[in-house]
């Protein structure tokens, strides 16, 4: 395990795979399993497999109802985000938005493709390359963004592509690169709200 800290928050980059289960969207997941008492993006590579009690997308909850494991792939990069300042709903998905912004750029900054995002979601030549959720709880908002390695394993009626179609193989170094960046902007937000005078 890699832990780069900054001043409000940690990127935690995990070296062995596990795979994402929606379990690690609860509040303190990080506190509990690596000892991160603060804001944290925990970055990791793994499968993805979420079972339909464990989704939080009611949207997608009452459209996969009859599907017993609606989000999986083979081998994916996870991130899990949590932030404790404000788990107001809005700001956690403008955080996700932050988040997959950042994470199209990167990917497009180790390839000579163009990525297309439409709200959470990115996209390579119409087909899916990535699952992201927002929630909230009582002392957290948190974040899923899962990013397709490989677009095997994914549900039959999902036309899904991975990093690895598109000819990307450094997945570790652009999990860590998102992360960081991830983490190094929300700790360049708290230093600009405490250095910027109010309005009367």
């Amino acid at each position: 395990m890699k832990k780069i800290d900054f001043d409000t928050i940690s990127a935690v980059i995990l070296e062995e795979f596990k795979t994402y289960t929606g379990k690690e969207i609860e509040p303190l997941w990080a506190f509990n399993t690596f000892d991160v008492q603060k804001d944290s993006i925990v970055g990791f590579i793994g499968p993805m497999n979420v079972k339909i009690e464990n989704m939080k997308d009611l949207k997608d909850v009452k459209e996969e109802k009859d599907v017993e494991i609606p989000i999986q792939s083979s081998e994916a990069i996870n991130f899990i985000v949590e932030h404790f300042d404000n788990p107001d709903l809005k700001m956690t998905y403008l955080r996700q938005r932050i988040l997959v912004s950042t994470a199209k750029e990167v990917i497009e900054n180790h390839v000579n493709l163009k990525l297309k995002k439409s709200g959470d979601d990115l996209y390579f030549n119409d087909k899916k390359l990535s699952v992201c959720i927002a929630c909230r709880g009582i002392s957290s908002g948190k974040i899923h963004l899962g990013i397709n390695i490989k677009s095997d394993g994914v549900p039959a009626y999902v036309s899904a592509v991975g990093l690895n179609d598109m000819g990307i193989e450094n997945t570790f170094e652009i999990m860590e690169e998102i992360a960081s960046i991830y983490a190094k902007e929300m700790s360049k937000i708290e230093k600009d709200i405490r250095k910027t005078l109010p309005l009367f």
